[in-house]
C-alpha cells in the first residue's frame, strides 16, 4: 500500500511539474535564459515520473 501511494504521488507531482514548465514556456520572457529555465521544469517532471514508476530500480 505505501509503495503504491509512493508512486501515485511522483506521478502527480511529475504531471505537475510537467504543465508548470509548458505554461512557463508561454507566461516567461522569450529569453533564452528562461526558456531553458522552463524546459529544464519539464525535463524534471520526466524524471520525476520515470522515478515513480520505479523505471531507475530496475536499471541497477
Amino acid at each position: 500500500m505505501k509503495g503504491k501511494r509512493r508512486q501515485y504521488v511522483f506521478l502527480v507531482l511529475a504531471a505537475v511539474l510537467i504543465v508548470v514548465g509548458t505554461l512557463a514556456t508561454g507566461f516567461l520572457p522569450s529569453t533564452p535564459f528562461y526558456q531553458i529555465f522552463s524546459g529544464a521544469i519539464i525535463v524534471a517532471g520526466f524524471a520525476v515520473g520515470y522515478a515513480g514508476l520505479s523505471v531507475f530500480e530496475l536499471l541497477k
